[in-house]
């Protein structure tokens, strides 16, 4: 452990070393551009400056015009012209103003990855820039979009959301280097199209003189958009061809027996029963049921399929009719009244056959039978039953019954039909599958087995814990609260400790972990009494603590000079900088660690505390390293993409790290000035 650790320090420690480099070689890249370009002496390049700087790094090959300037700009200011005007400000002369130092390697960026298409870009122009005002107006674009579409006119809605999306200089028209952030806009601009099958792609791909002067990518994606427009004709005719044929009543959607009728000819003959049919209604138009088109599951019932779910209609049943005959020999055990539908006994009974012949918990059965009784008829019907399977196998921990997402579930459920209870009993799970040929049916016995035998061993641990809880409050608890106290839970923890009997520090440490969800204020969870169902986990914390109390103890010794069991703020200080080669953390990196790492919430860092001070320095490491691998964002991408979902909160006790600069501060992108660096 001890190697391990001291590898893994000296990586990072190497790591956080040249990041201090690359600091140093932007730094000194800032420095020597003002020094040659600013001829202003403004601290900042404006329009001419700019300019030179640009052709410059070209080796002055390739001199920009005013407009490519004005791009460069623009694609610089970008993330300040947004705050300016979200703050009500004039962005435009935000987008047309000096370029200041930060943003000088997003500007050398920008150029060149323009500079490395400009040959592609100024052919395209030669073709559509028929007036040679070099630039292409509204016409021009859409004959160029029109040509990218395999000759198919494009609306003018399009035209219009990619001539305002890639016009970042507001001036109307798309200029040379706005022209790749156009052809970004189309390509990404069209959805892919279900259909009930789906056909191999287009083996051969058509290019015209247009698509031939353009990257490989560009043709690529004109061969998916012409796969993808031809899957839409493909629809629009499977859904006229349906509507034609059973849409008898004429009301531009198929009523419960058109669609009964339609079903019983794709399942070659088999009649489709009632609850079959309701099934399909259910599953095609569940998102309507979700965002409320239908108040209740009955509703859909008298309600018509519409066009826009006939796919998912033929998928579901499609899906269901692959596994019929598994369903019925399930029926046939376990329908032991023939009404095609499971009760509550009768799916206890399967379920226990499933679990290995332990009978399911009562809140289990309800779970399943709640969330797999999609008509809401109070049974389970032939269709439902994937579902209710489905459910059982995807819950290995009974505990969080209460918590589950019945939707989450429904793509993985996998029909598998029963066994009886010796057969499960005298087989062994098979961890792996060793014959290319297994069977299918093998491959679902196996599966039922390992997750049979998971299910047993979940049940053996919960009964373990229960006993230990039950073991800990007989011995501990002496005054019969139902928990333990701080000094009963001292003397616990005493007992599990071959080092001598914990310290005070220690067992605030152990309560403020066990209540650190509970109660928010690190202080007061320190000194609360520790609950029953957190016993496990305080356990678990303790003696990891213990396996590392060695070095911890060596650590301290080295740092701890006044000998007080305790880390202040400058003994942190001295003990990051040898974890960083002798560098300094500054002083925000170091408030940081002590502020997430102090978890009894006393000011400093205790010993049981020292784990987590050092895990936080080396993940803000990590986080630095990985931060400065990550190539710099394209400010044009932003107003392409269309608004991203919120991002998931961060967990509880997940810290956010440090910002500002010094010895960690934000990553640095390269760019050809810089001393050596290179833009990508």
């Amino acid at each position: 452990m001890a190697v391990v650790t001291f590898v893994k320090r000296q990586n990072q420690s190497a790591r956080r070393k040249a990041l201090a480099e690359k600091k140093a070689q932007h730094a000194k890249f800032i420095k020597d551009t003002l020094k040659k370009w600013d001829a202003s002496g403004t601290g900042a390049l404006n329009f001419e400056e700019l300019r030179k700087w640009l052709s410059d790094i070209t080796g002055s090959k390739v001199t920009p015009t005013d407009d490519e300037v004005k791009w460069v700009q623009s694609m610089a200011n970008f993330a300040k012209s947004g705050l300016v005007e979200k703050e009500g400000g004039n962005a435009e002369m935000v987008l047309t103003a000096s370029v200041l130092p930060e943003d000088f390697s997003l500007a050398a960026q920008a150029w060149m990855s323009y500079v490395d298409s400009k040959d592609d870009i100024d052919a395209m122009f030669k073709k559509f820039d028929k007036d040679h005002s070099s630039y292409l107006d509204k016409p021009q674009l859409a004959e160029l979009l029109t040509s990218l579409n395999d000759g198919e006119a494009v609306p003018d809605s399009e035209v219009d959301w990619v001539l305002s999306t890639s016009d970042t200089l507001g001036n109307g028209v798309i200029t040379p280097p706005e022209l790749s952030k156009a052809l970004s806009l189309w390509y990404a601009r069209e959805r892919e199209v279900r259909m009930p099958t789906i056909e191999a792609p287009h083996a051969k791909m058509t290019t015209n003189s247009v698509i031939k002067i353009l990257p490989s990518k560009f043709a690529n994606q004109s061969a998916r958009r012409k796969a993808i427009i031809q899957k839409k004709k493909e629809h629009h005719k499977f859904v006229q061809d349906t509507l034609a044929k059973w849409d008898a009543s004429g009301t531009g959607g198929l009523n419960f027996d058109e669609l009964k009728k339609w079903l019983s000819e794709i399942s070659a003959g088999a009649e489709a029963t009632e609850d079959e049919v309701h099934w399909v209604q259910v599953m095609a138009q569940k998102e309507k049921i979700k965002v409320g088109t239908f108040k209740k599951k009955e509703d859909l019932f008298d309600a018509s399929v519409l066009p826009e779910d006939f796919v998912a209609a033929v998928e579901v049943w499609m899906a269901y009719k692959d596994s019929k005959e598994e369903i019925e020999a399930t029926f046939a055990k376990y329908d032991t009244d023939q009404s095609d539908s499971l009760d509550r006994p009768q799916l206890t009974s399967l379920l226990t056959d499933l679990n290995d012949g332990v009978t399911p918990e009562e809140a289990e059965v309800d779970w399943v039978f709640t969330n797999a009784d999609q008509l809401g008829n109070g049974v389970i019907t032939k269709p439902e039953l994937k579902k209710a399977l489905g459910l059982w196998f995807s819950r290995d921990d009974p505990s969080a019954l209460a918590a589950a997402d019945a939707d989450a579930v429904v793509g993985a459920a996998k029909a598998v039909s029963p066994r009886p209870a010796a057969a499960a009993a005298a087989e062994k799970p098979k961890k792996k599958i060793k014959s290319a040929a297994t069977t299918l049916d093998e491959l679902k016995s196996i599966k039922r087995s390992n997750q049979a035998a998971r299910r047993k061993e979940v049940a053996r641990m919960q009964e373990a814990k229960g006993d230990f809880i039950a073991e800990t409050l007989a011995k501990w608890d002496k005054n019969n609260s139902g928990s333990l106290s701080f000094e009963e839970l001292k003397a616990w923890l005493s007992e599990n400790s071959a080092g001598g009997p914990a310290t005070d520090e220690e067992v605030m440490w152990i309560a403020s972990l066990a209540n650190m969800d509970k109660i928010k204020d690190k202080q007061e969870a320190a000194k609360a009494s520790v609950l029953p169902q957190d016993f496990p986990a305080a356990a678990k914390a303790w003696m990891a603590y213990k396996e590392s109390k060695d070095e911890i103890e060596a650590v301290f010794a080295k740092f701890d000079t006044d000998k007080s069991g305790a880390l202040d703020k400058a003994q942190l200080t001295q003990l990051l900088k040898s974890l960083n080669d002798g560098t300094p953390p500054n002083d925000a990196e170091v408030d940081w660690v002590m502020n997430n790492a102090d978890q009894i919430g006393n000011g400093t860092i205790t010993k049981p505390e020292l784990s987590k001070a050092t895990a936080l320095w080396f993940a803000h490491v990590d986080a630095d390293a990985h931060a400065a691998k990550a190539p710099a964002p394209a400010p044009a991408a932003a107003a392409a993409a269309p608004a991203a979902a919120a991002p998931a909160p961060a967990a509880a006790a997940t810290p956010t790290t440090p910002g500002g600069t010094g010895t960690t501060g934000a990553a640095v992108k390269p760019t050809p000035a810089c001393g050596g660096c290179s833009v990508q």
